[in-house]
């Protein structure tokens, strides 16, 4: 891989990575000016999605041939848990600071570490280690058990168990489909699951603030896809560190947007978080590059 196609794959997985707060802030903003709940606002994002994706992809008779019943057995799982984890995340964005929700809710690659090792079998580097107990540190300052909790925190909490069950179904069933089939299956999946939660808003309420539910959707559809691209374009291991940049932006906006500025506490564990990131770059593989471009 030359420096150019890692520039462009890291690119785009930073921008994959800035837009997911960008849809969470959307819910969040959507939470304070309508009566829609947690449970409609995740279904809409989901079935934005899918009407925008599934179309292009069963188009298609060779991804229209990857839906079996055991590729949908792992899809559904896999459903359930992202869908599970946008619902609990958009209700703890409207219930606290984007900063801190996004805090608490990044236990979930350190808890995927954890399950990816104990389910999986895979093994974990000792910086991952360390970046696992630095990351729990920085979650529990921002958490703060000890201190004023604020009442979204429970719901990131438990929004970020269910994403780290998400990225060790997503290695477990990577093998099993392409990529934009699995995408097509998580959005149409989810949004069969979560349509009873929206039923009764789209009952009592109609669509209101339409404009605003697409752009929500737009955003969170085009990371995936953009997170596909680069996945597509780089390795893994180059882009698990661009992540992190979720705690960052949901920062910056929850600042500049909502007027949310966090503590010191939380600045100290978001400090960290972001810490873990960058435990998790390939220093190695980064100066091994840099040598062969010196001698070549």
């Amino acid at each position: 891989m030359n420096q150019r196609s890692l520039l462009a794959g890291l690119l785009t997985m930073a921008i994959a990575m800035i837009l997911i707060p960008v849809g969470d802030a959307i819910a969040k903003h959507l939470s304070t000016v309508s009566n829609y709940s947690a449970g409609f606002l995740a279904w809409s994002r989901f079935a934005i999605g899918s009407l925008l994706v599934a179309p292009f992809v069963l188009r298609h008779p060779s991804n229209r041939a990857e839906f079996k019943p055991a590729f949908l057995k792992q899809q559904f799982i896999r459903a359930f848990l992202i869908s599970s984890t946008i619902v609990m995340i958009v209700k703890a964005v409207g219930l606290s600071s984007l900063s801190d929700a996004f805090g608490a809710f990044f236990i979930g690659p350190i808890l995927a570490v954890i399950m990816a090792v104990l389910l999986l079998k895979e093994q974990a580097s000792r910086l991952e280690w360390i970046s696992v107990f630095l990351g729990f540190a920085g979650v529990l300052l921002v958490v703060q058990p000890s201190g004023q909790m604020s009442a979204g925190i429970p719901w990131a909490l438990a929004a970020g168990v269910c994403y780290g069950g998400f990225l060790v179904a997503t290695r477990w069933s990577a093998g099993n489909g392409s990529s934009q089939s699995q995408l097509a299956a998580q959005l149409m999946i989810g949004a069969i699951i979560l349509a009873p939660l929206a039923l009764n808003d789209l009952y009592d309420l109609g669509i209101n603030h339409a404009l605003t539910l697409l752009l929500m959707g737009l955003a969170s559809v085009s990371a995936n896809y953009l997170l596909i691209i680069a996945l597509g374009i780089a390795g893994a291991a180059w882009l698990a560190p661009v992540i992190y940049l979720q705690v960052v932006t949901a920062t910056v906006i929850g600042i500049f947007w909502f007027g949310d500025i966090p503590n010191a506490l939380s600045g100290a564990g978001l400090g960290l978080i972001v810490l873990t990131g960058l435990l998790r770059v390939p220093w190695a593989e980064i100066g091994n590059k840099k040598s062969h471009n010196q001698s070549g």
